[in-house]
């Protein structure tokens, strides 16, 4: 994909109303490959001040789209069928989050993917998404 149409595609998915109200961000300026990053703030907590495992899922498939534009291309994009999310532990509120995703095979028609939050050094979760090329 060529540079000036992904950034504009990874300001747009930035600016999305939910993302900009989480606080998503990427992890490194210019470099969507990286991952993206998430204070855990009172917003994106549950009652027990950790994490909203409902945002594990969304941050995964937000990170793994921007770690697949570098391999789309021109004329393509993709779209989430199927996503699972495994969360291993907490992240408390105060914390930053750091999503980071693999491409593991990028077929002609799908692409297959891995993703891993952080804190620190410490994995808070794990998830897969398979995303349509179209």
């Amino acid at each position: 994909m060529n540079p000036e149409r992904r950034a504009a595609i990874v300001q747009t998915v930035l600016d999305l109303p939910l993302h900009r109200s989480l606080g998503l961000r990427l992890a490194v300026d210019g470099d969507p490959a990286a991952g993206v990053e998430m204070a855990v703030s009172e917003a994106t907590t549950n009652p027990s001040a950790v994490l909203h495992g409902g945002l594990v899922p969304l941050l995964l498939d937000v990170t793994c789209f921007l770690r697949l534009l570098d391999t789309l291309p021109d004329r393509s994009h993709a779209v989430t069928v199927s996503s699972t999310a495994s969360i291993i532990a907490a992240a408390r509120d105060g914390e930053v989050v750091r999503c980071t995703a693999r491409v593991d095979r990028l077929g002609r028609t799908h692409a297959f993917l891995a993703g891993e939050l952080r804190v620190g050094d410490k994995v808070v979760a794990t998830g897969q998404v398979v995303k349509a090329v179209v």
